[in-house]
């Protein structure tokens, strides 16, 4: 499972972007985050403003609060499916 700060407009509420936890920095996130010891890992974790703050330092971002509102969320990356595009075939008339 992969963690991301998912950073949301506070305006229409739609995701505008994210960016994924470390593994080095994940558990200090996830006690920043408020995450519990029994955690199954599926919810997401709004963050107040010094939980935002506390967490920008950490992955080096700056937060525009003003803008934005931002939480912790799980991510599974999709799998790799086995296919691949195929290569374009170049055709002489």
């Amino acid at each position: 499972m992969i963690y991301r700060v998912v950073t949301y407009d506070r305006t229409t509420e739609r995701m505008k972007g994210s960016l994924t936890v470390p593994p080095s920095v994940l558990g200090k996130v996830k006690e920043i985050a408020g995450f519990q010891p029994r955690d199954d890992g599926r919810g997401e974790y709004p963050l107040d403003a010094t939980q935002t703050g506390r967490v920008a330092q950490i992955l080096g971002f700056r937060p525009e609060a003003d803008r934005f509102y931002y939480c912790v969320e799980p991510f599974d990356p999709p799998e790799d499916s086995g296919f691949q595009e195929a290569e374009a075939v170049a055709t002489n008339p």
